[in-house]
């Protein structure tokens, strides 16, 4: 998964956005739509939840009103949207389902309260990605917002050195992006990031359009291809973002790019459609291509790839019986349930082995252990989308998370890479 467009800080502080966009995956709500009520109300508190189409799905807001006895009413909301009402409205929501790459803002601004982990029954099996920043010993940290980077804090909700009793968001979802290309079209097995920019595919490339995250995507590929070393790819530095953008912009006159993509839906029908050969791509949507018949393959970069965090967070306004029912739904986060349900869409959790438990051996061995599929896989709404013997792109959890490049971000200089990502497409 990638993020659409993030709003400048200006934007973000304020609630502002010149453009919304809905991230969705198969299945997921539209934005601004309200999911997860069951027709029931099956206990005294209710709960509202906000975040992407992510994670705010109907099945899983209703699977939790059911176990926990509490209403989760859920709100799926474009990024612009959602940071907005996370900043400014923390009044109008009980629990938020942000990013580990937003708490540069939400960690100052307080509108969250600090999580006690002695709350939390299955911290203790909560995967060491988020906690130590190393799923095993021997992966790499990767540049950018790690979630370990930004999971501790004081009682107080100031930022701690190291591990506390107190954690900014419980973590929870998250995958490893790179890649998506038709092998019949690239006619070669694709292991670099510098191939977006081979002139072998000029005219059938397309990017991401969030600056955030389409930066970081080109940065991979100028940097595969020894243009450019980064200090650090998940916050450049004004000359880095200057040279980079003018490097895209001259691409951009040369006719190398076919798109800008901004939703689930848009790459899909890129690569479908055959207007593209290579792009910026989520995990479940080579797998969507996949299912209407085209090739597709997600590529494992030598050089790394880039990963994203989200997870569960409460308001500060949050206290009593919501409080209690509120960490009711976080704890129910990590039983096992959601953890499966997002697995068959591609993603992981941060408590691999509650999920396990909700998975068939043939689904926990494909999607977690990389292995091939013992027989045709469906996905969480019951249709088939991985044929038997297929095996996933990338390969197992560990193999994916052994080698992170970057870490989706929030740069300090945002406000300055949106503004050149801007002139870019307008170029």
């Amino acid at each position: 998964m990638t993020m659409p467009r993030k709003p400048t800080l200006h934007e973000m502080k304020t609630g502002l956005s010149r453009r919304r966009f809905v991230l969705t995956t198969a299945g997921a709500a539209a934005a601004g739509t309200m999911t997860g009520a069951p027709a029931i109300v099956y206990g005294a508190e209710s709960i509202r939840t906000i975040g992407l189409g992510v994670s705010i799905i109907n099945e899983i807001q209703s699977k939790a009103s059911k176990d926990t006895g509490d209403r989760i009413r859920g709100q799926a909301l474009g990024y612009g949207a959602m940071i907005g009402k996370m900043l400014n409205q923390n009044d109008q929501y009980e629990v938020a389902e942000g990013y580990f790459n937003d708490m540069d803002l939400m960690i100052p601004a307080k509108v969250w309260q600090p999580i006690d982990t002695k709350r939390i029954k299955n911290w203790d099996k909560v995967s060491n990605l988020t906690k130590t920043g190393r799923l095993t010993a021997g992966s790499s940290l990767g540049q950018g917002d790690a979630p370990f980077r930004h999971l501790w804090l004081n009682k107080d909700g100031s930022r701690a050195s190291g591990p506390t009793q107190y954690i900014s968001m419980l973590p929870g979802w998250h995958n490893a992006d790179s890649i998506g290309y038709n092998p019949e079209e690239t006619g070669r097995k694709i292991e670099s990031w510098a191939e977006l920019f081979s002139p072998d595919f000029k005219g059938k490339v397309a990017l991401v359009n969030a600056p955030q995250i389409g930066t970081m995507d080109a940065a991979m590929a100028v940097e595969a291809m020894g243009l450019m070393k980064f200090g650090n790819k998940g916050d450049m530095t004004r000359a880095e973002i200057d040279q980079l953008v003018n490097f895209l912009i001259k691409k951009k006159k040369e006719g190398h790019f076919r798109a800008f993509w901004e939703t689930f839906g848009q790459s899909v029908n890129l690569m479908v459609s055959g207007e593209v050969a290579i792009q910026s791509m989520w995990s479940p949507a080579v797998t969507a291509v996949k299912a209407e018949g085209v090739p597709c393959i997600y590529a494992a970069p030598k050089e790394g790839m880039r990963g994203w965090h989200g997870g569960c967070a409460i308001s500060a306004k949050v206290t009593g019986k919501q409080l209690d029912a509120a960490y009711e739904y976080l704890n129910w986060w990590l039983d096992g349930w959601a953890g499966a349900f997002v697995a068959r869409q591609g993603y992981y959790m941060s408590v691999w082995s509650n999920v396990k438990d909700h998975l068939s051996q043939e689904e926990w061995d494909f999607w977690y252990l990389g292995k091939p599929a013992a027989k045709e896989l469906s996905d969480p709404f019951g249709t088939p989308i991985v044929k038997k013997g297929e095996v996933r792109d990338g390969g197992s959890y560990e193999a994916r998370f052994k080698n992170i490049a970057v870490w989706n971000s929030l740069m300090k200089e945002n406000d300055y890479l949106v503004k050149r990502w801007t002139e870019f497409l307008s170029a």
